[in-house]
C-alpha cells in the first residue's frame, strides 16, 4: 500500500512565461484605409495602460509635463480670447497644452481639432486622446475611434491639417524619432524595465498579503486518496492561500503521521533581497531611457543629500536636453496653428515665487 504521496505547487514569478511586449508594429488591412498601430492595432492603448500600472512611468510623465509648462506660458495679444477660453468646454488655452504634453510624452506624439468658421477663420482648439487616433499611409486622413480592436467599430474621419494650405480639421504630430507614421516614445528602450518594475512591485505586495510563506510543506495524515481528489484539494489550497504569483506551497498525502513528509523548514532563498537588486537595476534603466536624473521627480539617492544646487545642476542639464526641445515643438505647433508664433514658454525656476 501507498505510504505516502507528495505534489507539489511552486508558482515563482520569475518562472512564468515571459511576458510578450507589444511591439509598434504598423501594417495595412484590407479594406481599411487607416494603417494598424501593433498587434491587434492596440499599441497606443498598451502604452496608456503602462503609464497607469507604473507609480515610475507615472511620475516622470506628470513631471516632464509640469517641468514643460514652465514658470508661465506667454501668449500673443492676438489670441487672447483663446488664452481664456480655446473651446466651448470651457477650457483655457494652458489646459489643452498641459494635456499636449502629456501625451507627447507617454505616447511620443499628439492631435489638436480645429474648429474653424465658412471663412477658415479658427474659433475653437480640442485635444484628441492621441491613443485613438490612426492615419493613413499618406497622412492626409486622421481616423479618431474609442474602440479600436473592437468588432464592428467605426471610426469618425478628419482632414489632417496642411500648414501650407491651412486646410484641414486636425493637425497631426508624431514626433521625430519615428521613421514612418506614428511616433516612438522617448521610453521605448526603458519598456521591459517599466514592466519589469511592475512585477516587483507585485511580488512584494504578494508577499505581504498571502496566508502561507513561501516555504510551506501541509502534511494530511489521513490516507492518500486517488489521484482526482488529490487534484481537487492542491487547487482549493492555491486558491484559498497561494494568491497570486510569489508563493510555493507542498502538499503531502500520508497514511498516517508515522508516516508523513519530514520537512521541517525549506532553504530560505533570499527572493526578497534578489528582487531588491534587480529593482535597483530596473530603476537606472528606467530613468536612464528618459534621459532624467531620479532626484528631479522625488526620488533621492539612498543615504545622501540632495542639495539644491544639485538639483538645479541636474535640471539645467535635463531642461536642455528634454524639456527645452519639446516646448518647442508645441511652440511650433500652435505658429502653424495660427500662422504666426502666438505662445513662448518662461522656464521653470525654482526660485520664482508664486
Amino acid at each position: 500500500m501507498e505510504q505516502n504521496k507528495i505534489l507539489s505547487n511552486v508558482k515563482f514569478a520569475d518562472m512564468q512565461v515571459i511576458k510578450e511586449i507589444p511591439a509598434p508594429e504598423e501594417k495595412k488591412v484590407s479594406g481599411k484605409e487607416y494603417i494598424t498601430y501593433g498587434k491587434d492595432n492596440k499599441y497606443p492603448e498598451y502604452l496608456w495602460n503602462l503609464y497607469l500600472r507604473s507609480a515610475i512611468l507615472q511620475s516622470i510623465v506628470n513631471g516632464c509635463a509640469d517641468y514643460s509648462m514652465g514658470n508661465q506660458v506667454i501668449k500673443d495679444e492676438s489670441i487672447q480670447a483663446f488664452s481664456e477660453m480655446v473651446n466651448k468646454d470651457g477650457e483655457e488655452l494652458d489646459d489643452l497644452i498641459k494635456k499636449i504634453f502629456v501625451d507627447k510624452y507617454i505616447f511620443g506624439g499628439c492631435a489638436i481639432q480645429r474648429i474653424v468658421d465658412s471663412k477658415n477663420n479658427l474659433l475653437e482648439l480640442y485635444w484628441l486622446d492621441f491613443k485613438n487616433c490612426r492615419v493613413n499611409a499618406d497622412e492626409t486622413k486622421l481616423f479618431y475611434s474609442k474602440e479600436w480592436g473592437k468588432y464592428g467599430s467605426t471610426a469618425v474621419e478628419y482632414d489632417i491639417y496642411n500648414p501650407s494650405t491651412g486646410k484641414g480639421d486636425v493637425l497631426y504630430f508624431k514626433g521625430h524619432s519615428t521613421r514612418s507614421l506614428y511616433p516612438i516614445p522617448l521610453y521605448v528602450g526603458g519598456i521591459t524595465a517599466i514592466e519589469t518594475s511592475t512585477e516587483i512591485a507585485r511580488f512584494h505586495l504578494n508577499a505581504i498579503t498571502n496566508n502561507f510563506n513561501v516555504n510551506t510543506v501541509i502534511n494530511f495524515n489521513n490516507g492518500v486518496p486517488d489521484e482526482g481528489v488529490q487534484d481537487d484539494m492542491e487547487k482549493k489550497v492555491a486558491g484559498k492561500f497561494n494568491g497570486t504569483d510569489a508563493q510555493t506551497f507542498m502538499l503531502s498525502f500520508n497514511n498516517d503521521k508515522d508516516h508523513s513528509t519530514e520537512v521541517i523548514k525549506l532553504q530560505d532563498d533570499n527572493f526578497d533581497k534578489k528582487y531588491e537588486a534587480l529593482y535597483s537595476s530596473t530603476l537606472k534603466e528606467i530613468f536612464i531611457s528618459m534621459r532624467a536624473t531620479p532626484a528631479l521627480f522625488g526620488l533621492n539617492p539612498e543615504n545622501t543629500g540632495f542639495s539644491k544646487q544639485e538639483f538645479l545642476e541636474a535640471f539645467e542639464l535635463f531642461n536642455r536636453t528634454v524639456i527645452q526641445p519639446n516646448q518647442k515643438d508645441i511652440e511650433r505647433i500652435f505658429k502653424q496653428l495660427f500662422g504666426k508664433p502666438v505662445i513662448k514658454f518662461v522656464p521653470f525656476n525654482l526660485e520664482v515665487k508664486e
